[in-house]
């Protein structure tokens, strides 16, 4: 035995150590009890032991009691895949469905702001500008989280965030002029509820390796539960009692669901070494992780165009009611609730990269030959159905898939680049529906169903360009373009 090598993927993720002859470039850092840990006493503790110092016998004996001691070590670093990882992947699940998923639900108000003219004079494009707010704060948030969870530990930003997420919706309720909703939907309950989601994030990480994106996409399945249940109960309250409680309401249930939420989960960063560096810029360029952000925003256009557009498609497009409309909307949640468990199980089955890409060809898949012709509530729901399965694979396979190309300990600051990168067309992405819309309108003379046209392709477009885009990713892992190969 010449000595001991780390051996891994090019992800730098969790690694085992093996006996190697000829140990590669890439493979040079070896992971010591010191980097788990951050105690300096057991570094050297380690180092003494690899050196064969104070261990009595033969050279190789100590050889061998060092190739135990390294193995210990990095036993100690794997996640468990279980245990209290199921309790912190059930609190995420309820706060997902709580800021997400209200999120989500935006369609129903964007369908009622347009169809009633709720606040006179106010334009289409900025009603669509607070959905986009609303998630591109909550992705820009991330550097803030970053900085907030290193000082202070990751339930320092979401005590904050939820009060800030909660007064957002309290005051959206009695804002009585557009900038005010813009101001308390869009950014404030935009930068609450970044706080509370890129501060916990991480977590399923830290408690899951075999089973990591089967995990998250438990916990992102949250965000399809919360559509589905609130979008419903949301257009109840609109209709029945007003939109000032209908905000009143959300903002209830959210403050009783989230508290009990932060006091239970548990974060294995001292057994990981996770970094929380608010904005690693080196990161930006990295030839793996360079395909990850680009992919996530160009599939972030198509994902929010088929979200909020799909209400307002059935209510002004082919004249449903908006009980029908938020009816899709919601059954687009079920499928998000189903979808991403199960393409988190394949992912872990098949490979992230492999299933990430190909989930996000089927989104695009659906736009371009479901949603384009639909001329019926039937067909409608048919789309709904599959875009939820699918769409939303960039929250539940993102994290999963920048472990396996950067890896644990940098994850915090790589997630950071990728939301930062992402919220900038997450802004944009439904005003650009309705800039098209109004094109369609204006100058090529469409009604109905058809205005949509432009905007429904571009979002198959967008889906399926980014799609080819993430398998750079796969390129970089693996070595080669082998489409078959899991990864």
């Amino acid at each position: 035995m010449a000595g001991l090598a780390e051996t891994g993927s090019r992800s730098g993720g969790i690694r085992t150590i093996e006996e190697s002859n000829n140990p590669s470039p890439e493979d040079s850092s070896v992971v010591d009890a010191g980097t788990l840990s951050g105690e300096k006493e057991e570094k050297e503790e380690v180092e003494q032991v690899a050196s064969g110092d104070g261990v009595p016998g033969s050279d190789d004996e100590k050889q061998r009691h060092a190739e135990d001691s390294a193995r210990a070590a990095t036993a100690a670093d794997v996640p468990p895949d279980g245990g209290y990882g199921w309790v912190v992947i059930a609190c995420l699940f309820f706060q997902n469905a709580t800021t997400w998923g209200v999120n989500t639900a935006f369609g129903v108000f964007l369908s009622f702001y347009r169809k009633v003219d709720f606040f006179p004079g106010a334009t289409d494009t900025q009603y669509a500008f607070i959905g986009g707010l609303s998630i591109s704060l909550a992705l820009f948030s991330a550097p803030l989280s970053n900085y907030l969870t290193r000082r202070f530990g990751f339930k320092t930003p979401m005590c904050i965030g939820l009060a800030i997420y909660i007064a957002g919706q309290l005051l959206a309720a009695f804002s009585k002029k557009i900038w005010q909703l813009i101001l308390t939907q869009g950014v404030l309950c935009g930068l609450g509820m970044g706080l509370l989601y890129c501060a916990s994030i991480p977590l399923p990480q830290q408690w899951f390796l075999k089973k990591r994106a089967l995990a998250l996409g438990i916990a992102t399945a949250g965000s399809g539960a919360g559509a589905l249940v609130l979008s419903i109960t949301t257009r109840l309250a609109i209709q029945h009692i007003s939109l000032r409680w209908a905000f009143i309401i959300n903002a209830l249930i959210e403050v009783t669901i989230l508290v009990p939420v932060i006091i239970l989960l548990k974060s294995r960063v001292k057994a990981t070494g996770s970094k929380f560096t608010p904005f690693k810029f080196q990161l930006l360029w990295h030839p793996g992780f360079v395909y990850i952000w680009v992919w996530g925003c160009v599939n972030v256009l198509g994902y929010i165009i088929a979200l909020y557009s799909l209400p307002t498609y059935a209510t002004t497009g082919l004249n449903l009611t908006q009980a029908q409309g938020s009816n899709v909307q919601a059954i687009l949640a079920a499928g998000q609730m189903i979808g991403r468990p199960l393409c988190g199980l394949s992912l872990d089955k098949f490979g992230r990269i492999n299933g990430a890409a190909f989930y996000t060809f089927m989104a695009g898949l659906s736009c371009l030959v479901i949603w384009l012709p639909a001329r019926s509530y039937g067909v409608l729901i048919f789309f709904a159905i599959i875009q939820g399965l699918f769409g939303g694979i960039i929250w539940s396979a993102s994290a999963a898939v920048t472990v396996d190309v950067i890896g644990i300990q940098e994850l915090g600051s790589a997630l950071s680049i990728l939301w930062i990168m992402v919220s900038i067309p997450s802004t944009f992405a439904e005003p650009i529906a309705v800039w098209l819309l109004e094109y369609s309108r204006t100058h090529l003379h469409r009604s109905g169903a058809d205005e949509y046209l432009i905007s429904v392709g571009f979002a198959g477009a967008t889906f399926c360009a980014s799609a080819l885009i993430l398998l750079g990713a796969k390129r970089h892992k693996q070595g080669h373009w082998g489409l078959l190969t899991k990864s």
